[in-house]
């Protein structure tokens, strides 16, 4: 009765990974079974699939790697919107946020590169908030994200949307906290190395999702996911 959403807690990574599949899984095959059925499109829509950057998603990727190899599920009619990047970042810096989205996922499974849509660091600043708006837009256009899956920062944060953001915020570009670029300072060896803005889905953009999975693994998460399932609300 403490506990504000549907929570599961699980052995092991490994175990939760495998259940977090499962349901992606199944809802892309659903979604290509029910459509199927209709028959009424020429081409399929895509099933539109938010993922989440850093190092929480990286068992799950794999193991949704496995599985396309497998035969088990296809993603050709599956559209990706990644959750954020760090701006300015050049493209090849494997510290980008989106770097090992590509390395451990894009790479191995058929989502097409017309469906691919990832913030873009080298947009140049005068332009970015139309490109927010555009990115945004394309999410509309599709009919909203079908699924969101969402990792946790340290505060409690999703993407980069940090304490104190407006609950119906939208894609945007953000400076970063001094929490934030400490989190990122051992990657970037060194705080003074670490971007200080960055392009992120708003609160609102991920709440508009008709499903959301949050995925947070380990005891140093503990603490603020406790906050986050039994806590009291709060714009922090």
């Amino acid at each position: 009765r403490y506990e504000r959403m549907p929570t599961r807690v699980f052995e092991s990574e490994y175990h939760g990974a495998q259940h977090v599949a499962d349901v992606i899984c199944r809802m892309i095959r659903n979604h290509v079974d029910n459509a199927s059925a209709r028959d009424i499109y020429e081409e399929l829509p895509p099933f539109v699939l938010g993922l989440t950057t850093g190092r929480t998603p990286l068992g799950l990727y794999r193991e949704l790697v496995k599985r396309h190899k497998a035969g088990e599920v296809s993603f050709k009619s599956v559209a990706v919107y990644s959750l954020d990047e760090f701006y300015p970042i050049r493209r090849t810096e494997q510290q980008r946020r989106n770097f090992r989205i590509h390395e451990e996922f894009l790479e191995y499974v058929n989502v097409r590169p017309e469906n691919t849509f990832i913030p873009d660091p080298s947009v140049p600043v005068e332009k970015v908030s139309q490109y927010c708006r555009d990115y945004e837009a394309k999410i509309a256009e599709m009919g909203g994200m079908d699924l969101m899956l969402l990792g946790m920062g340290a505060k409690g944060q999703i993407g980069f949307n940090e304490a104190g953001s407006y609950s119906n915020s939208k894609t945007r570009m953000v400076a970063l906290s001094n929490a934030s670029i400490k989190e990122e300072a051992s990657a970037f060896a060194g705080a003074e190395n670490v971007p200080t803005k960055a392009i992120t889905m708003g609160i609102g953009t991920i709440l508009a999702a008709k499903e959301i999975v949050l995925v947070a693994w380990g005891e140093d998460k503990a603490s603020v996911v406790g906050q986050v399932i039994e806590g009291a609300i709060d714009p922090m």
